[in-house]
């Protein structure tokens, strides 16, 4: 489009004469378009982003923290769990760390009769406060406090409803606070405890478990000073993997993994899907885009084919007139980008004041602005090419052809 003789100039003064005597109602449909186009391209990615940031969350803020450290191989448990709580607790950057015991029990309901098979978890509640945030999401009753024996916290869904078709996952059947179940563990023992709170965090795996007190599970399995994983806290989850290089520096030998190492692979295949569906939206949004593109720029220049021909017949080249039609189209590309990027922030506000409700939990749509540049970049590329087209054809026309129409 730039020349050196001040090509570009022509074609920018020609550009602006054709938007000011254009037709306002065709340039503002096709300035919606491209926004909606914009939008289409980069919604489902603001939708899967609020979707894995949070499963990531719950991830950390109930499942693993930020760094959970497991058995070495070939042992089942972790030995010396105290003492390896207290050396992690001195280490920089540790804000929390709690040791758990899990071992498989069967849980049943005595006045129905109903049983779950469940990996039964112990803690300390005050060390799990400051990793977890199971003490936030009380819905009934209270939470476990250090010494409970006989207590038992129990989630929602392991809870259940005593109308089963109201259950998401399979129940107890109704289990309230105060109410009595029965625990067989896997050495015989069989205890009855009183249900002291339930949990809620919206997370299906989570919310069907069941949590006592480390020295509740000490009692009946002798579990000593043994743990089976132990959950460390850090600053923020980017700063995770550092925390574990941290922390394999100060001698441990057990494993050490991170919130998105232990994670991974559990949600991949559902967010390949997703990913999959956004990119054939994107290709679909990106094919609308050029047809709507092209059609306007080749309705305009067929209506203007006579003012082409007298544009040549004065000595005015074709590849400036080329160029003022590209800088049409930049034009509307840009005013189509900006509407659509202020309608994608308008719809996040609007979904993160009104949220949608997934079975992990409320979505906060998340904007990808790489990814927005991104599109907008290819949404630049396939109009100017679509616009380019037309026009050339258009221009190489003798100018007697052109001048007659």
């Amino acid at each position: 489009m730039a020349n050196n003789d001040g090509g570009f100039g022509v074609s920018l003064y020609l550009a602006v004469r054709a938007i000011r005597r254009g037709n306002r109602s065709t340039l503002l449909l096709t300035i919606l378009i491209i926004a909606l186009v914009v939008v289409l391209m980069n919604f489902l990615g603001m939708i899967i982003s609020g979707v894995v940031t949070l499963y990531n969350d719950q991830m950390i803020d109930y499942q693993y923290g930020h760094v959970t450290l497991e058995p070495r191989d070939r042992q089942a448990v972790i030995t010396g769990a105290a003492g390896l709580v207290k050396r992690l607790k001195q280490i920089p950057g540790v804000t929390g760390v709690t040791a758990r015991t899990s071992t498989g029990v069967t849980i049943t309901n005595p006045r129905n009769g109903k049983f779950q098979s469940k990996a039964l978890t112990a803690f300390d509640p005050g060390d799990e406060e400051s990793v977890t945030k199971f003490h936030l999401v009380i819905t009934d009753g209270d939470y476990l406090s250090k010494g409970d024996t006989g207590q038992i916290l129990i989630g929602t869904l392991l809870a259940g409803n005593e109308d089963e078709s109201q259950d998401k996952l399979p129940s107890l059947g109704g289990v309230k606070v105060g109410d009595r179940v029965e625990v067989a563990y896997s050495n015989g023992v069989v205890k009855t405890y009183r249900v002291k709170g339930t949990y809620e965090s919206l997370g299906a795996l989570i919310d069907s478990s069941a949590f006592i007190t480390s020295e509740e599970m000490d009692s009946v399995m002798h579990s000593g000073d043994t743990a089976t994983e132990v959950l460390v806290r850090g600053s923020s989850a980017t700063s995770a993997m550092e925390l574990k290089y941290t922390i394999l520096g100060y001698g441990v030998d057990e494993k050490v993994k991170t919130w998105s190492e232990k994670g991974r692979g559990i949600l991949g295949d559902a967010i390949s899907s997703l990913n999959l569906v956004k990119n054939i939206m994107t290709f679909v949004a990106l094919i609308v885009a050029s047809v709507v593109v092209f059609i306007v720029t080749y309705i305009n220049i067929i209506n203007r084919k006579k003012q082409i021909g007298i544009l040549k017949a004065i000595g005015i080249r074709k590849e400036i007139i080329v160029g003022s039609y590209l800088l049409q189209v930049l034009f509307q590309c840009a005013c189509g980008i900006a509407c659509g990027i202020l309608m994608l922030n308008g719809i996040s506000l609007l979904l993160t004041t009104y949220k949608i409700r997934f079975p992990m939990g409320d979505l906060t749509p998340m904007i990808e602005y790489g990814a927005v540049g991104t599109s907008i970049v290819l949404l630049c590329l396939v109009s100017v090419l679509s616009a380019y087209v037309p026009a050339r054809q258009v221009t190489n026309e003798e100018i007697l052809d052109a001048m007659r129409g």
